[in-house]
């Protein structure tokens, strides 16, 4: 451990600028690609360490003072020798650089365990998993250092996933100061700490929490030219941010968005000392980026208006995204008619998914469409359920229940002996086995149906999920007919 010595030089502060990210999961892959062409499988399996790569090259280009990871970079238990050579290639960059790395582990990648085959470089500092490390960053100023912040950090284990912010230290000792960890954390119990930044993994998604820290008596402290802070009488709390940068790769069609890590820059204040206040700028290094784009077409459109739209959509993507896959994911919003019929029943979608994917998934960035998918609208026209035949009285039930979610459903009297139409049978039933799985409960119950039904807000979402596509299935079958 590092330590503070008595004597600091006095130097002309400079602005503290790292980087800060989490979730690199390099053992991993993504998901949600079933089909792929062959030359982009060697893409696929390298795309975690791609997208690692990309992260360790913006810490060189931008000759930052550190990097902090707060946990899941990897599974050593599982991840294979050359992911680990991986690694430490880019530790060694850094080094050459003079980058630092304070590396808090998560759920499986404490320093117990990493394996001792694959000793870390000095630059990269492993925070134990059952007690707080503090390290002093130093800016050198000719043959003499002075500390600049301190970084304190604990890695996680697997049996805990909440923080012990209590073990953190209560003073800052007058620098600016950081935790790294990785976990669930309350933000605002945070306030009692004496800690500007904190550095928090094992969120896939971005987010920021800017919080108050606890008045302590009536003094507080500002920095001076050594990056020291200075008490001074005042009133007011300090701040301070608790930050998860999210996963620097897009794994799954629900990643839309920025993926990658933050940079952050303590500027200084207008007496040229460093602020309170961090910039936060967000960087991409995912290769990928996923697009859900949802296309409104009308009921008279046909197969050739939805192709059209499709390439020029791909067309407008290209010319914005130069440098990443895309891979998008069509939801084709149209009345129910016969263009809806064809996607769903027809070979209308695999014909043109091998369209898109022939024309716009050969070249560099690829764009590859994933999939095309009918929406199913929550409810169908108003003349579908007046019109007075075997198919609006059909219709009549199915809205009945969707309107009426915590009703039983009993299906059986609405289906013919012997018919024929299985795949419509199969959502009936279905809708029918959610509901009754769902107020199966015992006599010792005494919740009202409704209290029960809220009580499973996921099997109500599958419900009416089956009630929409039994409808838009009848609907197509009787037409049919």
């Amino acid at each position: 451990m590092s330590t503070v010595s008595g004597d600091i030089q006095i130097q002309q502060i400079l602005p503290l600028r790292f980087v800060h990210a989490s979730d690199l999961h390099l053992e991993r892959t993504i998901e949600g690609v079933t089909e792929a062409p062959a030359h982009w499988e060697q893409r696929m399996l390298d795309i975690s360490r791609r997208a690692a790569a990309r992260l360790f090259q913006y810490c060189i280009d931008e000759e930052i003072d550190f990097l902090l990871l707060s946990g899941n970079v990897l599974n050593a238990n599982v991840s294979p020798p050359g992911v680990l050579l991986f690694l430490l290639e880019q530790f060694e960059r850094l080094k050459k650089a003079g980058i630092a790395v304070y590396w808090a582990g998560g759920e499986f990648d404490s320093p117990d365990d990493w394996s001792t085959a694959f000793p870390l470089p000095e630059n990269v500092h492993h925070f134990p998993g059952n007690s707080i490390q503090e390290y002093y960053f130093h800016r050198k100023a000719g043959a003499e250092s002075s500390p600049v912040a301190k970084i304190a950090g604990m890695s996680r284990n697997q049996h805990r996933k909440r923080i012990r912010v209590s073990e953190f230290p209560l003073e800052s000792g007058g620098l600016y100061t950081i935790a790294v960890a990785n976990g669930e954390v309350e933000p605002e119990t945070l306030a009692q700490r004496s800690i500007d930044y904190w550095a928090m993994g094992g969120s896939a998604k971005r987010h920021t929490f800017h919080g108050k820290a606890a008045e302590r008596g009536t003094r507080s402290e500002e920095r001076g030219l050594d990056g020291r802070r200075q008490t001074a009488d005042s009133h007011s709390p300090k701040p301070y941010i608790v930050h998860y940068p999210g996963a620097v790769l897009a794994r799954s069609p629900h990643d839309t968005g920025l993926y990658g890590a933050t940079l952050v820059e303590i500027p200084l204040d207008e007496s040229g000392q460093l602020a309170d206040e961090p910039l936060l700028t967000p960087f991409s290094t995912s290769p990928i980026r996923w697009v859900n784009d949802r296309v409104v077409l009308d009921a008279a459109d046909d197969a050739g208006k939805l192709a059209d739209e499709l390439r020029q959509r791909i067309k407008n993507y290209r010319e914005q995204q130069k440098t990443e896959d895309l891979l998008i994911n069509w939801l084709i919003d149209v009345p129910p008619g016969q263009l809806m019929f064809n996607l769903r029943k027809g070979n209308l979608a695999a014909d043109l998914l091998s369209e898109l994917r022939s024309m716009y998934g050969q070249e560099e960035p690829m764009t590859w469409s994933v999939s095309i998918v009918p929406l199913i609208p929550d409810q169908l026209a108003k003349p579908h359920y007046e019109q007075q035949t075997i198919l609006g009285d059909f219709l009549r039930s199915i809205k009945h229940f969707q309107d009426n979610p915590a009703e039983l459903l009993h299906l059986e009297a609405y289906i013919p002996k012997n018919w024929e139409h299985e795949e419509a049978l199969k959502h009936l039933l279905l809708a029918e086995k959610i509901t009754d799985e769902i107020t199966d409960v015992s006599d010792a119950e005494e919740n009202t149906p409704k209290e029960r039904w809220e009580q499973h807000p996921h099997q109500k979402e599958t419900q009416q999920k089956v009630l929409r596509e039994a409808a838009v299935a009848g609907l197509e079958l009787f037409s049919q007919n």
